[in-house]
C-alpha cells in the first residue's frame, strides 16, 4: 500500500520565505544559494520537498506577491543560474521543490497591465477586470465588492478612465480569467517551470480566478472566518468573487497539466473558507488540486475538544482517497509558538498531531526551533499590509505580518543570529528577543530540544507505515481533557494519546499488549505499557499494539 501512494503523500515539507531563510551575500536579503547553503540542514531534519514562496521579478512591494515577470529571478534573490543548480542539489539530496505561483493578480508594474491600461483599445486591453464607474460623473465605484485586506477592490484608472479590480493590494490588479488568452498564458507559465523540473506548486489565493460577470453586488454576511483585521472584509458573502464554478473547473485543467508530467507533479491550494469549500477544490471525482492547505488546524484553540473536532470534520469532508494537508503557520499567520503562550511542551502536542493524523504535514522556516512572533517596531516595518489604512486606521496598528517574518536563527551571533554570513550584516528585519537561546546550533546540542523532537518524530513517521496508510479512528471523547486516536493498517495498530490538561490523567488501555515507542517528554524512553495508561500533563505518546 505504501507503494502506491505518491511521493506526496508521503512528503513532510517545509515552508521558506526565501527573504529571510539565509544570506548568502551578505545584503541583508536571504537568497537562492542561501538555500543551496542550507540543504544539508534540511536534509538531516528529515525534509521530503520544499515550498519557497516567490523569488520572481517584482516591485517587491509585497515581497514577490506582486510579480512582474513569471519567467525570471527577482536580482536580490539570484539568477536562473543559481535556480538551476538548487533545482539539482535538491533533487539529489531527494528533497522536491515546490514554486509558489500568483496566478489571481499581479503587479502594476507588469508590462501586461501598463499595456492594458494605456487605453481601451490595445492588445491587452482585456487582461485584467475592468469596469465603467457608476453615477452622474462616472467615478461611484462598479459594486460593493470589498477587498481582503478591507477598503474597495475597485481602482480608479486615469488612463482609461475606468476602474480595475484588485482582490488585495491595490497595485495588485486581477487578471481577468474570463480572456482565453489570459488562461493560455498563465498555463505556458506553468509548463515553463514543470519543464524545467519544478515538482509541483503552491497556487495563492486560488479560490478568487473568476469573479461575477455582471458584477452583482455581494450579499451581507457575518463569521465568515473571526480575524480582526478583516473587519470590513467579513461583512460580506464573497459569493460572486470567490469560489465561483469556473474557478474549479479551472483547477481540473490544472491538475491535467500537472498529470501529464513524469515523475509525478503535485498542486497545492491555498483558499480560505468553511469545511464545504474542499470538496470543489479537491474536485467530487478527486480530479481537481490534488491538496489545499487546511487553516482550521492553524486557528484550533489549545484543548483536545478543538482537535476532536476539527480532525472528525477533516475526516468527514475528506475520506479516502482525498487527502488533506496540514498547516500550522505560514508567512501570513503568528507563529505557532507564541499563540500556544511560549510553551514548548504545548507545541509539541500539536506536532504530534500533525505528523500523526493522515494528511500531508508542511512545517512553517524556525517552526521546529520554536522561533517566537516577533514583535516588530513601527519603524521597522516592512509587510505592505502594516501601512494599509482602511476606515482611516494603519492595520499595523492592528496586525502585520513582520512578526512571523523574521530571520531564521542559525545561531547566537550578534545583529543577525547566522543570518548572514558577516554576523554586522544587518537583516532586513530585526531577528527579535532571546535569539542567542532559541537558535539552530543550540538546539542541536541539546537532545530534548524541539529540534530533536521534530527529527526523532519525523523519523518515527518514515519508519512506520501505519502512521502513514492506516486508517483514523478517534477513541476518546468530545468532551475530555485528553484526545485519542488510533491508526490501523491490517493488524497493525497504534494510539496516540494527547493530554492537554496540567494535570495528570489516567485511562484503560485498549490494548491487551503493548509498547511506548514516543513520548513528547521522553522521546527514545521505550516502555511496555500495563492495563492502565498514565499520561503526565502536557504529554502526548504513541502506543504499538503488540499482538500483530
Amino acid at each position: 500500500m505504501k507503494e502506491q501512494m505518491k511521493w506526496w503523500q508521503k512528503a513532510i515539507f517545509y515552508h521558506i520565505y526565501p527573504r529571510s531563510f539565509c544570506d548568502s551575500t551578505n545584503n541583508g536579503i536571504g537568497d537562492l544559494r542561501g538555500i543551496i547553503n542550507r540543504l544539508d540542514y534540511l536534509k538531516e531534519l528529515g525534509i521530503d520537498g520544499i515550498w519557497i514562496s516567490p523569488f520572481f521579478s517584482s516591485p517587491q512591494r509585497d515581497f514577490g506577491y506582486d510579480i512582474s515577470d513569471y519567467r525570471t529571478i527577482h536580482p536580490e534573490y539570484g539568477t536562473m543560474e543559481d535556480f538551476d543548480e538548487l533545482l539539482k542539489k535538491s533533487h539529489e539530496k531527494g528533497i522536491k521543490i515546490l514554486l509558489d505561483l500568483v496566478l489571481n493578480h499581479t503587479s502594476d508594474q507588469h508590462p501586461w497591465f501598463l499595456e492594458s491600461k494605456s487605453s481601451r483599445t490595445n492588445d491587452k486591453h482585456d487582461w485584467y477586470v475592468w469596469a465603467e464607474g457608476k453615477g452622474r460623473n462616472k467615478r461611484k465605484r462598479p459594486n460593493n465588492w470589498r477587498a481582503i485586506v478591507g477598503g474597495s477592490v475597485w481602482e480608479w484608472c486615469e488612463e482609461r478612465e475606468q476602474y480595475y479590480l484588485h482582490q488585495f493590494l491595490p497595485y495588485q490588479p486581477d487578471l481577468n480569467w474570463w480572456n482565453p488568452k489570459v488562461q493560455e498564458e498563465m498555463i505556458n507559465i506553468m509548463q515553463f517551470w514543470l519543464d524545467k523540473g519544478v515538482d509541483g506548486f503552491r497556487l495563492d489565493l486560488i479560490h478568487t480566478l473568476f469573479e461575477d460577470k455582471e458584477l452583482r453586488n455581494n450579499p451581507p454576511s457575518r463569521h465568515l472566518f473571526p480575524a480582526p483585521e478583516y473587519v470590513e472584509y467579513l461583512l460580506q458573502n464573497p459569493k460572486y468573487t470567490q469560489f465561483l464554478p469556473e474557478t474549479m473547473n479551472i483547477l481540473k485543467e490544472f491538475r491535467k497539466i500537472a498529470d501529464s508530467y513524469k515523475p509525478d507533479r503535485v498542486l497545492v491550494g491555498e483558499a480560505v473558507g468553511k469545511p464545504e469549500i474542499f470538496k470543489p477544490i479537491y474536485g467530487e471525482k478527486n480530479d481537481g488540486l490534488h491538496l489545499s492547505f487546511n487553516f482550521k488546524f492553524s486557528g484550533a484553540s489549545f484543548s483536545a475538544k478543538k482537535f476532536y473536532e476539527v480532525i472528525q470534520e477533516m475526516e468527514t469532508v475528506l475520506p479516502n482517497p482525498f487527502w488533506p494537508c496540514l498547516v500550522y503557520s505560514n508567512h501570513d499567520n503568528p507563529r505557532l509558538i507564541s499563540r500556544l503562550d511560549n510553551n514548548p511542551e504545548k507545541v509539541k502536542l500539536q506536532v504530534l498531531i500533525k505528523l500523526t493524523i493522515r494528511g500531508t504535514p508542511f512545517i512553517y522556516y524556525g517552526e521546529e526551533i520554536g522561533m517566537p512572533q516577533a514583535k516588530v517596531a513601527e519603524e521597522h516595518f516592512q509587510d505592505p499590509i502594516s501601512t494599509h489604512v482602511i476606515w482611516g486606521i494603519p492595520i499595523g496598528k492592528l496586525f502585520g505580518r513582520d512578526g512571523c517574518r523574521t530571520p531564521m536563527r542559525w545561531d547566537e551571533s550578534p545583529k543577525n543570529a547566522g543570518f548572514s554570513k558577516d554576523p554586522n550584516t544587518e537583516p532586513w528585519l530585526p531577528v527579535g528577543l532571546n535569539y542567542s537561546e532559541i537558535n539552530v546550533k543550540r538546539q542541536q546540542q541539546d537532545d530534548m530540544s524541539l529540534l530533536n523532537f521534530y527529527k526523532k518524530l519525523i523519523q518515527i513517521r518514515k519508519h512506520e507505515d501505519t502512521l502513514l496508510i492506516g486508517n483514523l479512528e478517534i477513541l476518546s471523547e468530545s468532551n475530555s481533557q485528553f484526545l485519542i486516536y488510533e491508526r490501523q493498517n491490517g493488524k497493525e495498530k497504534f494510539m496516540i494519546a494527547l493530554n492537554f490538561s496540567k494535570k495528570e490523567v489516567i485511562f484503560a488501555n485498549p490494548y491487551v499488549k503493548s509498547q511506548r515507542i514516543f513520548s513528547t517528554h521522553f522521546f527514545d524512553n521505550k516502555q511496555e505499557i500495563g492495563n492502565e495508561v498514565i499520561l503526565l500533563p502536557y504529554e502526548g505518546i504513541i502506543v504499538k499494539n503488540s499482538l500483530n
